[in-house]
C-alpha cells in the first residue's frame, strides 16, 4: 500500500509531516544563549559557523578527522544520520539585546518560573525549569550516537572558534518501537490527518518575517507512572478514551454491576485488508454523547474536528519522544518530550488553558464526576519547557535575515 506524500513547503527538516517520514529514533534538544552585549554581526557570524559545522557533519565530514598532512586522506562518516532544526526563543527578540529589530510574535513569550505556567500543568518538584534560550537546536537522528555526536561537534565549534555562544540546556529522548507511551497506551493515533498537516503547521504571516515557517512548543513532562499503575485497566481506558490493547477509541460506557465498562467504537480495529479510508475513520475519536468519554484525554485534546485553517479549531501537529532520566527510591524518573508545531502558538496556549479542553484538569476526567467514574489524576508535571519561532529555509541558515543588515558573513 502506497504512503501519502505530504507537501512540506519551505519548512525546515525535522518536522515529519508525511506518513512516509516517520520520526527517527532519537531526539536531543539543545538550548543556547548568546553572550551578553554581543553585537548582532558577531552573533550572526557565530551561528553561521555552528550551522556550517552541522551541514558538514550531515555530509559525513568531521572537522577533527580532516587530513592535516599531504599523504593523508580525510576520514569520513556515514552521511545523513541526523537532521537539525533551528528555532529562536523570546529572549532573542528582547529589544535591549540589540540582536534583531524584527518584531517578536505576540504569543512567543517566556514561561512563568515562580508559579504554574499553565492552570493545571505545574512545574515538577525539583524541576530544572529550563528549556528556554535565545536559540533551540532540535536534533533528530537514527540513534543516540548520531544526535550526541552532533551536539558535541556544536560544543567543539563554539570552543575552537571562541564563539559568543554557550550551550545552556540538553534534553534527550527516544521513540518506542511499539508506538506506545510509558503508560502503555498507543500514542499519536489521533494526530492530525496528513492532508491537513501543512495548513496546521505553516505560518501565514503576523509577523511577516515568519511566513512559511512555524512555531515549536517543547514541553518535557514528568509522568507519575507509579500512581497510574495503581488504576485498574477500565479506569485507565476511561481516562484515556481508548481500549488499552487495541487502541480503539471508546464510543461510550455500559453500566454493569454498578461499575462503568468502556465500550469501544464498533468495527475497530479495521481489518488488515481494509481500505485507507476505512482505517482513517478511526484516527480521530468519534463523536459521542457520553459525558464520561467526553472527559477523557483524547476528547479534551480534540474538542472539534474543524479544518486547520479555522482559527477556533486549535489544530496542532505533535511529535513525542519518551525519556528515562534514571531511578530513585520511588521508581523511575521518566516522562515525555512533547513537541508540537503549529502556525500560531495561541492554539497550544488555548488547548492547555481553556477549561473545556485540558485547562480544566491535569490530564483527564471530571471534577464533578458521577458514580463509577474515575477520579481525575495528576499525571503530568513540567520538568522543562520553551516556545520557539522556526523560520523557513534560508541561506546561510534559517533566520539569518532576523539579524538585520549587518553585512556579509566573513569567510
Amino acid at each position: 500500500m502506497s504512503m501519502t506524500v505530504v507537501d512540506t513547503g519551505e519548512l525546515q527538516d525535522g518536522i515529519y509531516l508525511s506518513p512516509a517520514a516517520r520520526p527517527p529514533n532519537a531526539l536531543l534538544i539543545l538550548t543556547l544563549d548568546f553572550e551578553a552585549n554581543v553585537e548582532a554581526a558577531a552573533a550572526r557570524e557565530a551561528l553561521a559557523r555552528v550551522w556550517e559545522v552541522l551541514i558538514d557533519l550531515r555530509a559525513g565530514v568531521v572537522r577533527d578527522l580532516r587530513a592535516s598532512q599531504e599523504d593523508e586522506a580525510d576520514q569520513r562518516i556515514e552521511q545523513g544520520t541526523f537532521e537539525v532544526l533551528l528555532g529562536y526563543g523570546a529572549s532573542f527578540f528582547d529589544p535591549t539585546r540589540g540582536l534583531t529589530q524584527a518584531h517578536r510574535p505576540t504569543r512567543l513569550t517566556r514561561l512563568a518560573r515562580d508559579r504554574e505556567p499553565f492552570s493545571n500543568l505545574p512545574w515538577a518538584s525539583g524541576a530544572s525549569r529550563g528549556g528556554e534560550g535565545d536559540l533551540c537546536l532540535q536534533l533528530t537522528g537514527r540513534d543516540v550516537q548520531a544526535t550526541s555526536r552532533a551536539a558535541v561537534e556544536i560544543w567543539k565549534s563554539i570552543v575552537d572558534g571562541r564563539l559568543p555562544l554557550a550551550v545552556t540546556g540538553s534534553f534527550d529522548g527516544f521513540a518506542r518501537d511499539d508506538g506506545r507511551s510509558w503508560i502503555d497506551f498507543h500514542d499519536g493515533v489521533s494526530n492530525i490527518r496528513p492532508s491537513q498537516r501543512l495548513a496546521a503547521v505553516e505560518c501565514q504571516g503576523d509577523p511577516d518575517w515568519n511566513r512559511g515557517g512555524t512555531y515549536l512548543a517543547f514541553l518535557r513532562c514528568a509522568v507519575e507512572l507509579a500512581a497510574w499503575r495503581k488504576l485498574p485497566r477500565s479506569a485507565q481506558e476511561l481516562l484515556i478514551g481508548r481500549d488499552k490493547l487495541t487502541g480503539c477509541a471508546l464510543e461510550g460506557t455500559t453500566e454493569r454491576g454498578g461499575a462503568l465498562v468502556p465500550r469501544p467504537y464498533p468495527g475497530c480495529p479495521a481489518a488488515a485488508d481494509a481500505s485507507p479510508e476505512d482505517r482513517d475513520k478511526f484516527r480521530d475519536p468519534p463523536e459521542t454523547g457520553d459525558p464520561v468519554v467526553e472527559a477523557s484525554h483524547i476528547h479534551r485534546a480534540n474538542q472539534n474536528r474543524t479544518e486547520p485553517t479555522t482559527h477556533a479549531g486549535h489544530r496542532i501537529f505533535r511529535q513525542g519522544y519518551e525519556y528515562l532520566a534514571g531511578f530513585g527510591p520511588d521508581g523511575p524518573d521518566l516522562g515525555l518530550n512533547f513537541i508540537s508545531f503549529q502556525r500560531d502558538l495561541e492554539h497550544l496556549w488555548q488547548i492547555l488553558g481553556l477549561p473545556g479542553w485540558l485547562g480544566g484538569v491535569n490530564f483527564a476526567g471530571r471534577q464533578d464526576r458521577g458514580q463509577g467514574e474515575p477520579e481525575p489524576i495528576d499525571l503530568l508535571s513540567l520538568e522543562a519547557a520553551g516556545f520557539y519561532a522556526v523560520p523557513s529555509r534560508e541561506r546561510p541558515f534559517p533566520g539569518s535575515k532576523l539579524f538585520g543588515r549587518v553585512g556579509p558573513i566573513p569567510r
